[in-house]
């Protein structure tokens, strides 16, 4: 898995994230279809450095839906917990899909929305995420 499949898969996601929030699934497949020679194993792991990448970064918040009327809640718990949450889930139960595909979701934060619309103006591979300019 290489850098230039990490920017696809980052910017897939940052522009997706305009129009919903992401689910844990559409990381899992944007990795997958990014790395198509990678192991179930690979992915899995891939998926969730993604998620810390992203989060990390500022450009999104994790959590689940819920918030008031199944609305989107960013989880303040520290980012390793969230993402052993995540992994226990995903990893540990993969084939039980029901406990994991619509549990786990990324909402773009503010600095993530204006990175998403600034790719979505000039979409090049070069361009930085997490930049404004």
């Amino acid at each position: 898995m290489n850098a230039n499949s990490q920017l696809t898969t980052a910017q897939e996601l940052l522009t997706s994230g305009l129009d919903d929030w992401v689910h844990l699934y559409e990381v899992h497949a944007q990795v997958a279809g990014d790395n198509p020679h990678a192991t179930t194993e690979q992915v899995q792991q891939k998926t969730l450095d993604t998620i810390r990448s992203l989060v990390e970064r500022g450009l999104f918040d994790v959590g689940d839906l819920g918030g008031p009327g199944g609305d989107f809640a960013a989880w303040t718990t520290p980012l390793d917990e969230s993402i052993r949450r995540i992994a226990d889930a995903y990893i540990g139960h993969f084939d039980d899909e029901a406990a994991w595909i619509w549990k786990f979701w990324l909402a773009l934060t503010d600095e993530g929305r204006r990175a998403a619309e600034a790719l979505q103006a000039n979409p090049t591979p070069e361009r930085p995420l997490g930049a404004d300019s």
